[in-house]
């Protein structure tokens, strides 16, 4: 049923109107609501679409419903869920939404945010599960000026970026002897190169020497990013991964291979090249365990000019083979033998090769700091934020559009640093000699006993 409360949220969305509906006070729109929930008798068609069914999903899509129920009550909303799957693209699950009348769309990942935003442009999308807004919708920077978190579109929502300078700072509290850190990446990887490059901004002002890994992702994961990245294409952004900068939007430089591009970044062989900081001056210094005597020194060096020859030899033949074949694992191990740490963000590529990574890491006595708990199974160290508090707080955004603010003028939110849960895998830490505070959970253990939302702050009439 489309009631009067749904006809004002859209006029509000498609600027029809020329008076304000709604208090810009999120508080205050959200009081509103309630009060007419009692007098009116309206209810809500929302679509729901997944990128993945997965429990991070079901949980952002959880929380959201849960701020729906807790604001407008469960009778004045009803939530249609489509997850993508081999039988349905995510193309085909948001031209069905916008074929069904939905009121809203809610979005969980990128994809189905692509694809419902080439499907309708009038009706409200609520979005979550994105690392970067600003990239993923195709928002340029306009004079140089900084991006104020409105898209301008039938679009808001609440960003699944996590706290990066609160993942620096992990890492040196988990890290006894932090000279150089090693960043890992895939080309195609997008949403990781725009967290690494904040990850690389916070270094350089801690003084930090950092280098980049180019490490290829697995052909599965490949071929997912290939997938959303072309569901993503328009004429002006061919169907090619190419990294926005965390620094200057879309409007980064990328290198164009074999081939003259006026856009440059629009480049179908556009690519992304590994980089490191200004101040790299080599790998870190691995610090003598015990002294020797200069007896002892002068002995071995005495045995080591005797086999110079062979060992150039040697060295010379075994560069050939390394030239000739470079694997994942020597690819880990070069990023090993130079760094104290190493840094894989949130929802990287990377982690069908984490069983790799992390066993190297660990023989190599190499700290990994991971962006998420999956690749933290085989990290020393990881941040947890609820991705059910995410959902209530993009459900809170829901209210304000169905109460009449102009969704186009709404600010993309980010969850709160201070909800962050501090964890250490503990086969990790006793292979390393590591003992952590109380401010640190062991991860399987947190994992196996949190009740997602049990931290999250709900909205309560009676509470009033």
């Amino acid at each position: 049923m489309k009631k009067r409360f749904l006809s004002i949220a859209l006029a509000a969305t498609l600027g029809l109107s020329t008076v304000a509906c709604g208090s810009n006070n999120e508080s205050e729109s959200e009081k509103e609501v309630n009060e007419e929930s009692t007098e009116d008798s309206y209810q809500y068609n929302i679509s729901a679409l997944l990128s993945e069914d997965n429990t991070y999903n079901e949980n952002l899509l959880k929380g959201f419903s849960d701020a729906l129920s807790d604001y407008l009550g469960d009778e004045h909303f009803v939530i249609t869920t489509s997850s993508i799957s081999e039988d349905a693209t995510s193309e085909e699950i948001a031209k069905a939404a916008v074929k069904d009348g939905s009121d809203m769309i809610f979005t969980a990942g990128k994809q189905t945010l692509s694809s419902a935003t080439s499907a309708t442009d009038t009706i409200p999308i609520i979005a979550t599960g994105i690392i970067d807004f600003k990239g993923t919708l195709r928002i340029a920077s306009l004079d140089g000026k900084s991006w104020d978190k409105t898209t301008g579109k039938n679009v808001t929502g609440i960003s699944s970026k996590p706290s990066i300078v609160d993942q620096v700072s992990l890492m040196i509290e988990a890290t006894d002897d932090l000279q150089t850190v090693g960043i890992f990446f895939s080309p195609e990887d997008t949403d990781a190169i725009y967290q690494n490059e904040i990850f690389e901004a916070y270094l350089d002002q801690a003084g930090i020497p950092w280098k980049e890994y180019l490490i290829p992702a697995s052909d599965t994961a490949t071929d997912y990013a290939a997938e959303e990245e072309a569901q993503n294409s328009t004429a002006l952004t061919p169907s090619k991964f190419v990294a926005f900068s965390a620094k200057e939007g879309m409007d980064n430089n990328v290198v164009a291979l074999n081939e003259d591009s006026v856009l440059g970044l629009n480049s179908p062989s556009s690519t992304r090249v590994a980089l490191q900081s200004d101040f790299w001056t080599g790998g870190k210094v691995v610090r003598a365990s015990s002294k020797v005597d200069d007896e002892t020194s002068e002995d071995e060096e005495s045995s080591e000019e005797s086999s110079d020859s062979d060992d150039v030899a040697a060295s010379n033949s075994s560069s050939e083979e390394s030239e000739e074949e470079i694997t994942l694992e020597s690819q880990i191990q070069e990023a090993c033998d130079e760094c104290s740490a190493i840094y894989i963000p949130f929802g990287s590529m990377l982690t069908d090769q984490m069983d790799v990574i992390g066993e190297i890491a660990t023989e190599s006595k190499v700290t990994v700091v991971a962006g998420d708990t999956t690749i933290g199974e085989n990290a020393l160290v990881t941040l947890f934020s609820d991705p059910y508090s995410l959902g209530y707080a993009a459900g809170k955004k829901a209210v304000r559009v169905f109460n009449g603010d102009d969704i186009t003028t709404i600010k993309i939110g980010y969850g709160s640093s201070d909800d962050s849960v501090k964890l250490y895998n503990g086969e990790i830490a006793e292979e390393f000699g590591m003992e952590f505070p109380k401010s640190f959970s062991e991860i399987d253990e947190f994992l196996s006993t949190y009740v997602y939302g049990s931290n999250t702050a709900r909205y309560s009439i009676a509470g009033e």
